[in-house]
């Protein structure tokens, strides 16, 4: 009869440590501090109205007079149905996005190619409204494309992409969401997508 007590408050003991041995995440900043700093403020607008989320790599561009177009394999799909390891594209054109500042090849001249051999990775922000998978990945995602059976998308040419580590919209978005390897496991209120919110 003496032993149970005691097993009990042993138990208790163990179950008291397990649990405050678990680190607890960074809190979120407050709505008032994300609507009052610009670093925070615009990446939280865009999460809210982004339903995919995407960390990447890019790993070539073609520019023309018109348009530059990336091309990129996912590494974390955190939003969306995008999965891991597809390979995607999006396009900035000079007329839609006139703060995008890029050497433009003459016009008529041949489209100017340029690979990339680095690991800098990318948050990518964009609406599956825009989003075309493509039936056969088009010979046009060589190099990365020459591994079968990855699958590929088009993600238009409203999208919002910045480095991971470099920006401020880059920390701003870990300030915002809590990302494991593979999932966000807590995102703030100010970031959360709201599909009907309508802004």
């Amino acid at each position: 009869m003496v032993k149970n007590p005691l097993f009990y408050c042993l138990l208790s003991g163990l179950v008291t440590v397990s649990a405050g041995a678990a680190p607890s995440p960074p809190s979120f900043p407050t709505q008032a501090e994300v609507a009052g700093d610009a670093s925070l403020y615009s990446p939280a607008m865009h999460l809210r109205k982004s339903d995919i989320l995407l960390a990447v790599i890019i790993y070539k561009t073609v520019e023309t007079d018109q348009e530059v177009t990336y091309y990129a394999r996912v590494v974390q799909s955190l939003r969306g149905d995008i999965p891991v390891e597809a390979l995607i594209q999006w396009s900035w054109s000079a007329n839609k996005h006139s703060a995008v500042s890029f050497s433009k090849p003459e016009p008529g001249s041949p489209p100017k190619t340029e690979l990339y051999s680095g690991n800098y990775m990318y948050y990518i922000l964009a609406s599956s409204k825009e989003v075309k998978k493509l039936p056969d990945t088009p010979e046009s995602f060589a190099p990365a494309g020459s591994i079968p059976g990855l699958d590929s998308y088009h993600l238009g040419d409203d999208v919002i992409y910045f480095p991971v580590t470099e920006s401020d919209r880059g920390r701003a978005i870990r300030k915002l969401l809590h990302i494991e390897p593979a999932r966000i496991t807590a995102e703030s209120e100010a970031a959360r997508f709201q599909p009907s919110s309508g802004k």
